[in-house]
C-alpha cells in the first residue's frame, strides 16, 4: 500500500488539554506522519497550535465540526499519497506498539482491507463511581472486543472513531465523513464513522478490529456522572432515530420497558441496574425525537445493535 499513514488528531481544544495525546504518538510515529487538525477554534488558539506543534503539521478549520476536521484531514492525507489514515482522539493514549502495529496491518498486500480498528480503555482520572457497569461503558467510548482477530459485520458491531483507520481513496470516493453527523462545539451527536463503515462494508470492503491496536481513553470526572451518561445515550439514539437506524415501534417498545424497568431496580436499589436500564430509555427517547424531528438528512440505514454497543 502506497506511503505510510497519515496520524490525524482533531481537536477543538487547547494545545495544553491535548498536550499528553500528542506526546504519546511522538514518541512511535515519525512527526511528518502526524497532523494536527483544529476545528471552530480562534485564531489565536488556533495559533498557538501551531506554535507549540513544532515540526508536526497543523490544519486550520475554521468551521466547528468533527466530521469537517475528518474530512480536512482525509485530503490531506491524499494529497500526501498515504494509503492509510488513523484517527486518534485528542484525549486518547496509544499503547506502546500502536504505531508499528498500524503500519503492518496497512502494509499487508489486501485491497479489500476498508477499516482497521482496536480497542479503547480506560485510564480513569478519578475512580469510577460504583454505579458504572459493562453493559453502560461504551458511552464512554470504551471498546473491548477480545484478544483475537474480528471482521466485524458493521450492520451489528463497528469499530469507535477514537481508535480507528481507513483506507484512503475508498473512504474519498464514498464522501468521506458526513457533516450532518458528529460532535460539534458543544453539541455531541455520533455516527459519522459508523455511517463510513457501513458504507465501506456494502461496497465488500473488510471492517477489522485487531487486539494488538490499544489506546487508553483518559476519562475526565465530569463523564462519569449520571446526567453526562444520559445526555450521551440520549444523543446517540437521537444520531440513531435520524438516520433511521431503529425503528419507530421497537424504540417505543424498549422505552415502556426500560423506564418502568429503571424505577423498579431503583426501589430495589440496585444502582448498576438501575443505570443500565435509564440510558437504555434514555437512547429510545433518543431515537423517537430523532425519528419525529430529524433537523438534519441522512442515509437510512438499518441497525441491529444492542443498546450496550452505542456511545
Amino acid at each position: 500500500m502506497a506511503g505510510q499513514p497519515v496520524v490525524a488528531v482533531c481537536t477543538n481544544r487547547s494545545p495544553g488539554a491535548i498536550a499528553e495525546a500528542l506526546a504519546a504518538l511522538r514518541s512511535q510515529v515519525p512527526s511528518e506522519r502526524i497532523l494536527i487538525v483544529t476545528s471552530g477554534l480562534p485564531p489565536s488558539v488556533a495559533a498557538a497550535h501551531e506554535r507549540a506543534a513544532g515540526p508536526v503539521a497543523v490544519l486550520q478549520e475554521p468551521h466547528e465540526g468533527l466530521s469537517l476536521a475528518r474530512n480536512r484531514a482525509l485530503e490531506f492525507a491524499a494529497s500526501d499519497g498515504a494509503g492509510a489514515i488513523a484517527y486518534v482522539d485528542d484525549d486518547a493514549v496509544v499503547d506502546a506498539g500502536w504505531w508499528e502495529a498500524l503500519t503492518r496491518r496497512w502494509s499487508e498486500p489486501d485491497p479489500a482491507l476498508g477499516v482497521v480498528g482496536g480497542p479503547i480503555r480506560p485510564r480513569w482520572a478519578v475512580p469510577p463511581p460504583p454505579w458504572i457497569s459493562p453493559p453502560i461503558m461504551p458511552a464512554l467510548t470504551l471498546l473491548d472486543l477480545g484478544d483475537d482477530d474480528l471482521e466485524l459485520d458493521p450492520q451489528t458491531t463497528t469499530v469507535f472513531g477514537a481508535n480507528i483507520s481507513f483506507a484512503v481513496e475508498p473512504l474519498r470516493a464514498t464522501g468521506g465523513f458526513d457533516p450532518a453527523f458528529g460532535h460539534s462545539g458543544k453539541r455531541v451527536f455520533f455516527s459519522e464513522e459508523d455511517q463510513a463503515q457501513r458504507v465501506l462494508a456494502a461496497q465488500g470492503l473488510r471492517i477489522v478490529y485487531a487486539p494488538e491496536l490499544g489506546v487508553r481513553h483518559v476519562i475526565p470526572a465530569e463523564r462519569l456522572t449520571r446526567r453526562a451518561f444520559m445526555r450521551r445515550r440520549f444523543a446517540y439514539g437521537r444520531a440513531l432515530g435520524v438516520r433511521r437506524g431503529r425503528g419507530v415501534g421497537q424504540a417505543a417498545r424498549q422505552l415502556a420497558t426500560s423506564a418502568p424497568g429503571a424505577l423498579v431496580a431503583l426501589g430495589q436499589r440496585e444502582p448498576k441496574l438501575f443505570m443500565e436500564r435509564s440510558v437504555r430509555a434514555a437512547e429510545n427517547a433518543g431515537v423517537l425525537l430523532g425519528r419525529a424531528r430529524p433537523g438534519r438528512t441522512a442515509a437510512a440505514t438499518p441497525d441491529t445493535r444492542s443498546s450496550s454497543s452505542s456511545r
